[in-house]
């Protein structure tokens, strides 16, 4: 597997659950390439292990993002929601490369692979996987081929056109960055590419793109967790976070690798809890709004309508887990999500799940049983649901073993084992995908 990172950020958890689920599976030996190694798996190595290699990724990040800084009119706003993968590390001739049986790809940007280390590895004749954590491999050069705005979101217009003329390069020009790079990904709509949508949502958005319409369909098949550790526990009061309050009768959690990151839509979030303290003063005094990620512009959550405790970056999964398990409700107020992994998390760990249908939740909160699935994006119904929800636990409604139920599907030895037959018929047919699932 190849991976920008090993862990931080959902798509290096999800690479880094998979390389561990596999470790269960007799039939597989997996081992997993990255730049940033911060794992000290003896499965897990840096093609970056010396000072010079370090110095150099660092030095083709930063070539990259210079040269969309000068494309886009020296803005700041969108300059991480595109990537070009011009400058990356060549790793044909890695020792574990040649070992491998079969390579799938996760996230790859930002220093890692470039399309021409991409081109190389396509001929050498292995069966390579994608798992799509967003739909860069299918646009110009965004990761996400959506327009966003304080009212929601819409598909880019671009996107089933070829690019070209770039909203997030402020461009009206039709052979702009992005459509010169969507021309070098043509071999990526060939084989022996084979992508791994991780919802149903994102599956349609892959086919209507330029560049794979007609030509590519995904599976689909989600992201795993650990549902040994990601259950259901009893905390003692020994255990309990020096931030446990027990006057707060009921904990909500909101959970991403940036909070104010424009698509997680913490402003709908504010939305919501403003509706909550209007339809129920005296419920919004017993919550707790907990934040856990890094949070870049404080303000975001100045003065918000209800209580609040942010909790910065959680890495320790025990420490994670123990929150869910507080946690009456697990949120998301997200824009679009591919997938929605926290909601997973939190529902295995048995929370009930709050989202709107905004792509990957759709897959996992089934309405009125482990949760709300809220039209997008309506947060005066939001609120209504969260407080009848909360209404409806205290009556014994949304168990937790019925919200750990609800996600059996994503244990990670099941979604191994799915993938493993992907991987057995692509290396008996490598020229000819399996049938969608």
């Amino acid at each position: 597997m190849l991976s920008t990172a090993d862990t931080g950020g959902g798509a290096a958890e999800a690479c880094h659950r998979l390389l561990e689920a596999f470790e269960q599976v007799p039939q597989v030996e997996v081992r997993m390439l990255v730049l940033n190694q911060r794992t000290d798996s003896s499965s897990v190595m840096s093609v970056a292990r010396s000072p010079l290699l370090k110095v150099l990724g660092g030095a083709f990040f930063l070539a990259e993002r210079a040269e969309i800084y000068l494309k886009n009119g020296r803005s700041r706003r969108n300059l991480f929601r595109v990537s070009t993968a011009r400058f990356g590390f060549d790793v044909c001739h890695h020792p574990w490369v040649k070992w491998a049986d079969i390579l799938h790809l996760h996230w790859i940007n930002q220093g890692f692979l470039s399309l021409p280390s991409l081109h190389r590895l396509a001929r050498l004749g292995k069966p390579i996987f994608s798992t799509l954590h967003d739909l860069w491999a299918t646009t110009g050069i965004c990761h996400l081929p959506l327009e966003f705005g304080t009212m929601g979101r819409k598909l880019c217009s671009r996107y089933e056109l070829g690019c070209g003329r770039c909203p997030l390069l402020m461009s009206e020009d039709e052979q702009d960055l992005s459509y010169q790079t969507l021309q070098k990904k043509r071999f990526l709509a060939q084989p022996p590419f084979r992508y791994i949508a991780v919802s149903q949502a994102e599956a349609r958005l892959f086919e209507e793109s330029y560049l794979m319409k007609g030509r590519m369909k995904p599976f689909v098949l989600p992201n795993p967790i650990d549902l040994s550790l990601f259950s259901p526990g009893v905390t003692t009061r020994n255990e309990y976070p020096q931030w446990y309050s027990p006057k707060v009768k009921h904990y909500l959690v909101f959970v991403a690798a940036r909070l104010d990151d424009e698509v997680k839509g913490a402003h709908l979030l504010r939305q919501v809890c403003e509706e909550i303290k209007t339809q129920s003063p005296e419920r919004a005094e017993e919550l707790c709004l907990l934040l856990v990620g890094n949070i870049k512009n404080k303000e975001t959550f100045a003065d918000f309508p209800i209580q609040t405790l942010p909790l910065g970056a959680i890495q320790d999964r025990h420490q994670l887990i123990t929150l869910y398990n507080l946690s009456s409700v697990v949120l998301s107020t997200s824009i679009y999500e591919t997938q929605g992994q926290t909601l997973v998390e939190g529902l295995a760990s048995g929370a009930a799940a709050m989202a709107f249908a905004c792509g990957g939740p759709e897959d996992i909160v089934v309405d009125g049983v482990n949760g709300y699935l809220i039209p997008a994006f309506d947060a005066e119904l939001y609120a209504q649901r969260l407080l009848l929800l909360l209404s409806q636990r205290e009556a014994g409604a949304f168990s937790k073993e019925t919200c750990q139920a609800s996600v059996q599907s994503f244990g990670a030895k099941t979604i191994a084992l799915q993938l493993l037959s992907l991987y057995e018929y692509a290396l008996t047919h490598p020229t000819q995908p399996e049938a969608k699932q």
